[in-house]
């Protein structure tokens, strides 16, 4: 499995910003036109006689549409982009002429490139001949923190399971430096950021400035209070609690089978990764947050990143054995994740959760919304990124269709394939503790919550911080 080649996303998003500031060079713009060309073959929907054509005044787009909703749904990402980089466009039956100047040119070739076909990989068509293994990892790890939830209730002395998991369980008892928490929980700078500062408000931690012997200026100290002590201690009491239920739910031997082909995926895996699978930011459901940092092939390997995301490789010698049941969840569908979303196909998260569902005739937006939080106001993550464009209409008409983009399609229809062939090759990689795994998940799964999503919420945690 090939790691990314092409520029970083963070590097693109980052030259972008260049344009509006500073405006388009020559080189922008003729790097613009040899693309665009590429960029039209690559967005099915548009047909023979898109072009565009340049004058002394600016440049015109004209973008031709297929009939069906190919051609809808690729006339409806024109609009979008033309008024996202803030160029005028005159609609008529089929086709949209777009009058941009150089800047808006340069932008808009780079919107419709990032919703073409030529933003994604490629894998063949297939059907799902078996239940995905990140769906029955999540559907577990959904189910656990459900019972962890139902069991705490509308006690507030008691912790989420990811605060606990990703904050409150790294803390020494005679404070943590703020950053030794990043790379204690391997969550991303800014989780950890919101995370403190939140808890900070509501008495759960105290954070102080102390001087460190060797280090520069003074460090954020981050501290639990009495009732964030106590917290920490009833959330580890109830994970032991829930782990005795669950051996009386699936029996004994059932979850020691499980724990065994957990721990020995994760005793293999090169990096530490998170105790309650979470996203790099409240708004970014990936675990490590992009490209800005290169694939190192390694060994051992270090899957590309975000600039706030540890790295952190895992000892020589370390067993993964003792962990707690949904700490080890976590972190083979974590890496499960880092794995599927290296190939450039939609990202797990995006992709089993809502994009698989989004058919080439749309769905409604109140569909849009329950399953990938599509308001319809072009500001939701799915559609900054163009996974999908929303058809335009009043605010609270949820009847508006949702139709998905070039790029979206092919993540879609890639699904069956990758999920398989990323587990073969866990198999080739991890030997009879990956078709254990998938056994003893597949005889627990009629006990597991079947309303679940295929991929838990990552990001909902942070969002709600402990009874916010």
């Amino acid at each position: 499995m090939p790691a990314k080649t092409d520029a970083s996303v963070a590097r693109r998003v980052q030259a972008n910003r260049r344009l509006v500031r500073d405006g388009a060079s020559t080189d922008d713009v003729e790097r613009a036109k040899a693309r665009l060309d590429a960029v039209f073959s690559a967005y099915p929907g548009l047909v023979a006689g898109s072009c565009f054509d340049a004058d002394g005044e600016g440049f015109t787009v004209t973008c031709v549409f297929a009939p069906g909703d190919l051609g809808r749904a690729s006339a409806l990402a024109v609009d979008f982009i033309a008024a996202r980089v803030g160029a005028s466009s005159e609609t008529g039956a089929d086709v949209t002429r777009v009058r941009c100047s150089a800047t808006e040119f340069v932008r808009f070739q780079h919107y419709l490139y990032y919703g073409s076909e030529l933003q994604v990989a490629h894998r063949p068509a297939a059907r799902l001949t078996r239940t995905p293994l990140p769906t029955l990892l999540g559907r577990a790890l959904g189910t656990f923190t459900r019972d962890y939830d139902r069991a705490r209730g509308e006690d507030g002395t008691v912790p989420q399971l990811p605060a606990w998991a990703n904050v409150l369980r790294v803390i020494d008892a005679d404070g943590t430096d703020q950053q030794d928490i990043v790379r204690r929980a391997v969550v991303a700078q800014r989780i950890a950021r919101i995370a403190v500062t939140r808890l900070e408000r509501r008495g759960r931690l105290a954070v102080e400035a102390r001087a460190i012997p060797g280090k520069r200026g003074k460090a954020r100290i981050v501290l639990l209070t009495d009732e964030g002590a106590a917290a920490r201690t009833r959330a580890e009491s109830l994970v032991a609690t829930l782990q005795d239920d669950w051996r009386q739910r699936f029996g004994g031997a059932a979850i020691d089978r499980l724990r065994e082909a957990l721990a020995s995926v994760v005793n293999r895996l090169p990096i530490e990764l998170p105790h309650y699978v979470t996203g790099y930011g409240e708004g970014d459901p990936s675990v490590t947050g992009g490209d800005y940092h290169a694939e190192q092939a390694g060994p051992p390997r270090i899957p590309a990143h975000g600039q706030e995301w540890p790295v952190v490789l895992r000892e020589t010698g370390s067993d993964a054995g003792d962990l707690p049941l949904p700490a080890l969840l976590s972190q083979v569908l974590a890496a499960f994740a880092i794995d599927y979303d290296r190939e450039r196909l939609g990202g797990l998260n995006r992709t089993s959760n809502f994009l698989r569902f989004v058919g080439d005739e749309g769905m409604t937006l109140e569909r849009a919304q329950t399953l990938g939080g599509v308001s319809g106001n072009g500001k939701t993550l799915h559609e900054r990124h163009l996974d999908v464009v929303v058809e335009p209409g009043r605010p609270r008409d949820t009847t508006r269709r949702v139709y998905p983009t070039p790029k979206s399609r092919r993540a879609r229809d890639a699904y069956p394939h990758l999920v398989m062939e990323i587990e073969d090759g866990w198999g080739e990689a991890h030997g009879d503790a990956v078709p254990a795994l998938r056994a003893v998940l597949e005889t627990m799964s009629n006990h597991l919550d079947a309303d679940l999503p295929d991929y838990p919420d990552t990001n909902g945690w942070i969002r709600r911080l402990w009874h916010d």
